[in-house]
C-alpha cells in the first residue's frame, strides 16, 4: 500500500549501498553523497561498498545500526535493489533506488532528474510503498516423518522451481493451504510477487498484478498440458510443492529466489512458500506514477509497427 502525496518526515540521515564489482559507481556515489551533504543529510556508507570502492571519506556503519537511519540508498539496478532487500528488509527502513543499471523498474530515480528527486527526498516530498516478500522454505522428510529444514531465503521478486537442468520435465504436486489443487507436469513453476509479476513470470506468460495488491501468482512452465494456465491467488495462501520426480533427476531439482540465491532439492523435498511478514518499503519521489513506469520501461501500449 503506498502513502499518499502528503507531506512526509524530513530525512536527516542516509546510508549508500552498491553492488563492488560495478567500478564505474565509484563517481556517481561520491556525487549522490555530495548532494545528500550539500541538504545538510548525514551521508553513511556500508564497509563492503566503502572499501570495495575505496571511499574512506565516507563514514562506515554497520548493518545493524543501519536501523537507525532514515533512509538506504542502492546505487545499481534492479537486481542491487533485490539483493539488499533479501538481506536488509527485516530493519524496516525505507529503500530508494538510483538507477546504474538496465530496466530500473525498482530503481525509478535516473541520472538524468537526480537533482530534482534529492531535494524532493529531503524536503519529504515523496510517498512510500510497501512491497510483499515471500518465505522460500526447503524441508526435507525423514524416515520418522519429521522434516528437516534444510534451506530457506527471501524473496521479493519469484521464487523458480525447475530439474536444474535445461529442458527436462519433471512433476510437481501443488497445494494451497491443506488443499490439494493441480500437479504439474513441465520444466517448473514461478511463484511470484506482484512486484515479480513484471520479471521472469511476465516473460513466461503471467499477469501484470499492481504492486499493492495482496495476491501471489503461480506460472507453469512450459507445461506438458494445455490447460495449465497461470493462477492469482490471495497473498496470505500458504503454497506447498511436492516433487514426483523421475529417479534419475534425485538431486537436480533447483529452487531458485529473484535469479540470486539457489537452493537443492531432492525428491523426499517439500517446498513452502508463504508471505514474509514484513514488508519491503519503497521510496519514490512526488510524482511517481506506476503506469507511466510501464509505458516507459516496458514500451507498454505501444505498437508493434
Amino acid at each position: 500500500m503506498a502513502t499518499e502525496n502528503v507531506q512526509q518526515k524530513k530525512i536527516k540521515s542516509v546510508v549508500i549501498i552498491s553492488k563492488v564489482y560495478k567500478r564505474p559507481l565509484s563517481s556517481a556515489i561520491k556525487e549522490i553523497a555530495q548532494k545528500f551533504t550539500s541538504y545538510g543529510v548525514k551521508v553513511y556508507i556500508d564497509a563492503n561498498t566503502q572499501v570495495g570502492f575505496n571511499l574512506p571519506d565516507i563514514e562506515c556503519i554497520s548493518r545493524r545500526d543501519m536501523r537507525d537511519v532514515d533512509l538506504i540508498i542502492v546505487v545499481g539496478g534492479d537486481g542491487s535493489v533485490l539483493g539488499v532487500a533479501r538481506t536488509l528488509v527485516d530493519l524496516k527502513v525505507p529503500v530508494l533506488g538510483i538507477n546504474r543499471g538496465h530496466l530500473g523498474l525498482l530503481t525509478d530515480v535516473s541520472p538524468s532528474n537526480l537533482d530534482e528527486n534529492i531535494k524532493k527526498i529531503v524536503n519529504g516530498e515523496y510517498t512510500l510503498e510497501e512491497r510483499t516478500m515471500i518465505d522460500v522454505i526447503v524441508s526435507r522428510r525423514s524416515e520418522d516423518g519429521v522434516g528437516e529444514m534444510v534451506g530457506h531465503s527471501l524473496a521479493t521478486n519469484e521464487t523458480v522451481i525447475h530439474s536444474g537442468t535445461i529442458a527436462h520435465m519433471m512433476v510437481l504436486k501443488v497445494s494451497i493451504g491443506d488443499k490439494y489443487m493441480y500437479t504439474i507436469r513441465g520444466d517448473g513453476i514461478i511463484i511470484n510477487t506482484p512486484t515479480g509479476s513484471t520479471a521472469y513470470s511476465l516473460s513466461a506468460g503471467g499477469s501484470i498484478i499492481e504492486p499493492h495488491l495482496d495476491l501471489l501468482s503461480l506460472v507453469p512452465m512450459f507445461p506438458h498440458s494445455l490447460n495449465c494456465s497461470p493462477i492469482i491467488i490471495p497473498g496470505k495462501s500458504e503454497i506447498k510443492i511436492e516433487f514426483e520426480c523421475p529417479d534419475d533427476l534425485p538431486e537436480l531439482i533447483a529452487i531458485n529466489c529473484d535469479g540470486q540465491v539457489t537452493m537443492r532439492a531432492d525428491t523426499k523435498c517439500t517446498v513452502m512458500i508463504r508471505q514474509h511478514q514484513i514488508p519491503l518499503t519503497l521510496m519514490h519521489p512526488r510524482g511517481y506514477d506506476y503506469y507511466s513506469l510501464l509505458r516507459k520501461k516496458l514500451g507498454w501500449g505501444k505498437s508493434l509497427v
